[in-house]
């Protein structure tokens, strides 16, 4: 109660003009704005369009050139590697190859922009707050929620990086290679590794250069796997508020207050209430309300599966690969191995199942919608209404779901699926 009341004293949700001045928004902005990622021409911000097509084709040309670099390191020193180091290299090359398909599916795409300017400045629960009281309630709980999650991913973005970079640099540290003379027997190691043009095994001033650029790859590369899962779960909330509110308007359905009766048709014969002429306008114009609000939700989440479908697809491939990896790495018990992949492991699992613990919330609270539907007083309405009706529950039967690519729907589910079947594997090479 304490952090409600200091969010919404330091962030009130009825002086705020529109949904950028949210700090869980401010966040997403900045980190997306780094990267280019942010759809600040189509909101209406200062962005010449000269400057997006640069700045995406340099992001572009450097996760290629990352993803080329690791891979031709890989096909050059495969003889010379170590177990650990070359599990260490597929890992890099797994994840900035997933880096690739969120610059190629998401900062290249119009239809990315388009999607994230409609959340914006359409779908946000901010320009729903003010239709009843219910709507007011479920858009500061999904406020709150966002304002919870947000700094957690952030700061979860923030270690991760920080201990994929430093790591490396301790065990130089305590090899005592920064020392004069400190690799004369030894290479310096590294966070990731490339073919570069100058020497950054053995020479100093090589390996602080590397560092550096390590370093900055790192952080556009965690830019892009955390920030953009970030902005994803936001839109999911706010559909799981959108249902919530849809759900909440058929629950509340105006009953019929007419004093002529009908036959009741669920099942016994009782008298109920009628509506009276005047209130069946109403009546049809309520239920257009609720049928107008679900298609523009199934229209939004439609959309969400067209674009994040492909970015979805590869992180489930990704999952599965180097979650069989991380582990079979573990597996060696080392404190060499274990200091350097457990957290990560851990990491990244967390985030597999934190987003498809997210994705279901929409699923299940869909699921509500054919009981709710079927609950509203259809039986006293005229014949006209009830075709309405039948047909509106004929379209909520199925729950609604973001697929992957249009094959898998993203969830608990898959994230089982995912997670057994990296075991199995694990089991199977640990075999043999």
């Amino acid at each position: 109660m304490r952090l409600k009341k200091f969010l919404f004293e330091n962030e009130s949700v009825d002086g705020i003009s529109s949904p950028s001045q949210y700090m869980y928004i401010k966040i997403v902005r900045f980190m997306l704005v780094v990267v280019g990622s942010w759809p600040r021409r189509e909101i209406g911000e200062p962005e010449p369009r000269y400057q997006t097509i640069i700045l995406n084709s340099f992001f572009f040309c450097v996760v290629n050139t990352a993803l080329f670099g690791s891979i031709s390191y890989v096909y050059i020193h495969t003889s010379e590697l170590s177990f650990l180091e070359i599990g260490h290299m597929y890992i890099v090359i797994l994840m900035t190859a997933n880096d690739m398909s969120r610059v190629s599916t998401l900062t290249l795409s119009q239809k990315y922009r388009d999607l994230a300017k409609e959340f914006l400045t359409k779908i946000h629960l901010f320009y729903f707050k003010d239709h009843s009281p219910y709507a007011m309630l479920i858009h500061k709980k999904v406020h709150l929620i966002c304002h919870l999650i947000s700094p957690c991913l952030l700061l979860q973005m923030l270690t991760g990086l920080s201990l994929f970079n430093l790591i490396p640099m301790y065990m130089n540290y305590s090899s005592g290679r920064y020392a004069s003379g400190g690799t004369q027997n030894s290479t310096f190691e590294h966070s990731l590794y490339f073919s570069y043009p100058f020497n950054s095994s053995t020479d100093f001033n090589g390996y602080v250069v590397a560092c550096i650029i390590h370093w900055l790859l790192s952080y556009i590369c965690s830019i892009h796997l955390v920030m953009f899962d970030l902005l994803l779960s936001i839109m999911v909330f706010h559909l799981w508020g959108h249902f919530k509110i849809l759900i909440n308007s058929l629950n509340n359905f105006p009953k019929p207050s007419a004093e002529t009766h009908c036959e009741l048709e669920r099942g016994i014969n009782i008298n109920a209430e009628k509506y009276s002429k005047k209130e069946l306008v109403e009546v049809s114009q309520k239920l257009k309300e609720c049928i107008d609000y679900h298609r523009e939700i199934i229209q939004f989440t439609n959309a969400m599966s067209d674009v994040f479908g492909p970015m979805l697809f590869c992180y489930y491939v990704f999952h599965q690969a180097s979650g069989c990896l991380l582990l079979l790495e573990c597996s060696q018990m080392t404190a060499q191995a274990l200091i350097r992949f457990l957290p990560l492991t851990i990491i990244l699992t967390q985030q597999l199942i934190q987003l498809s613990v997210i994705f279901e919330l929409v699923g299940s609270e869909s699921e509500k919608l054919k009981d709710a539907v079927y609950g509203v007083p259809w039986e006293c309405m005229d014949a006209s209404n009830r075709k309405v009706v039948a047909f509106f529950l004929m379209n909520v039967q199925e729950p609604v779901h973001i697929k992957a690519l249009g094959i898998a729907n993203v969830g608990v589910t898959s994230m089982a699926t995912i997670l057994k079947t990296s075991l199995s594997y694990f089991t199977f090479l640990r075999s043999i």
